[in-house]
């Protein structure tokens, strides 16, 4: 007698393994995530490194980080090129990483990482290829504005300076909102006041001696808080999901 082997059933039938999604895009807002730790290591070493070869009529004090990128400075490129490819990773992790990893938070403050991107550490940097004539120190802040370019660090550096100085404030807001983030909420109201308070003390007159500090006072706390939320994108994204009494992975 011979014996058949009954046909497996639909619900029996191996089913073709799907990618895994979530995996997928674990890894890429963890990638994403890295992206925005080297783009601040860039914008750092961008006008950190430059200082040690400018003529001695330059001070870090009084002088701004645009007269690194001054024509008339000394190897300008490598701060135009480091500070551009940061603005453009800052960029993309601002509205490709942060930006989806805070949906959670629904329409509040949904603008915040919009207002990072266009900021001075992103779009601001990506600005640095208009160079001003001139370093300022040497020939004069009328000398250094006579051209688009000097016209454009000044109104241009206004705004993208104001954007990264009140960016915390909202930031923070969506930051409370979002299951993962929420201790970051206090450390950003933090950094906003700040950046704030160093903004507004570069915009007095008084202060014009030492008003190269304060913007680098500014650049590093804006830089290091964004280091820090793209620290946190890489931890959330590579956290391992729950799962629940039946074995099947859950969300937050």
């Amino acid at each position: 007698m011979t014996r058949t082997t009954p046909l497996p059933q639909w619900d029996q039938a191996v089913q073709p393994t799907r990618p895994d999604r979530r995996a997928a895009s674990g890894r890429t807002l963890t990638a994403l995530g890295a992206l925005g730790v080297v783009s601040q290591i860039l914008f750092m070493a961008g006008w950190l490194i430059p200082e040690s070869w400018q003529p001695q009529s330059y001070s870090i004090v009084r002088d701004t980080i645009s007269d690194l990128m001054a024509r008339t400075a000394p190897h300008a490129e490598v701060p135009v090129i480091l500070l551009v490819a940061a603005g453009i990773g800052t960029m993309v992790f601002a509205l490709l990483g942060l930006r989806p990893a805070l949906r959670a938070a629904g329409r509040t403050a949904f603008y915040a990482p919009w207002m990072l991107a266009l900021s001075a550490l992103g779009f601001g940097n990506v600005l640095s290829f208009l160079q001003i004539p001139c370093q300022s120190g040497a020939c004069g802040t009328h000398a250094a504005m006579s051209t688009f370019a000097g016209v454009q660090d000044v109104v241009g550096g206004v705004i993208v300076v104001t954007l990264l100085a009140i960016s915390p404030f909202p930031m923070s807001r969506r930051l409370k909102e979002t299951p993962g983030w929420q201790q970051l909420a206090v450390p950003s109201l933090l950094t906003g006041v700040a950046v704030m308070a160093s903004y507004i003390a570069f915009g007095l007159h008084s202060t014009a001696a030492v008003h190269g500090l304060l913007e680098r006072a500014v650049a590093t706390i804006g830089s290091g808080w964004t280091a820090v939320l793209a620290v946190n994108l890489i931890r959330t994204a590579r956290r391992p999901e729950k799962s629940d009494s039946n074995g099947h992975p859950g969300s937050d």
